[in-house]
């Protein structure tokens, strides 16, 4: 019975690197895959978004900063997301996850300014 254990023992120590490998493989994949995302930002000035249009990639963050004396929202068209109330000198980041982080946007105090969001 020894014997036995020492045998799957043997035969499991290749797996268990095999599986350490490819944990750290992934790890490594996905430290790549973070430092390819960017930031991109996005000031609210003037009663406009600046600039109006962001082209993102899935992982790439948004940041909004209110550089406005007035509060402003950032808000998904379809309710997805919503900064909230968003007073001068706040910021508000979302990370792109999905489509569902895409499309249009605007602030739900003044419906005349207007953004998107689309993927490049």
């Amino acid at each position: 019975m020894v014997e036995g254990t020492r045998k799957r023992t043997k035969t499991l120590r290749p797996a268990l690197w095999t599986g350490l490998g490819a944990m750290m493989a992934g790890g490594i994949i996905s430290l790549a895959t973070s430092a390819a995302a960017e930031t991109h930002v996005v000031e609210m000035r003037g009663f406009e978004f600046f600039p109006a249009e962001v082209k993102a990639e899935i992982g790439d963050t948004i940041v909004w900063v209110n550089k406005d004396v007035v509060p402003h929202t950032a808000t998904a068209g379809d309710g997805a997301w919503d900064s909230g109330l968003m007073e001068a000198g706040d910021e508000f980041s979302l990370a792109i996850e999905a489509d569902t982080s895409v499309g249009d946007y605007l602030c739900t105090f003044h419906p005349n300014m207007v953004g998107v969001i689309s993927l490049d």
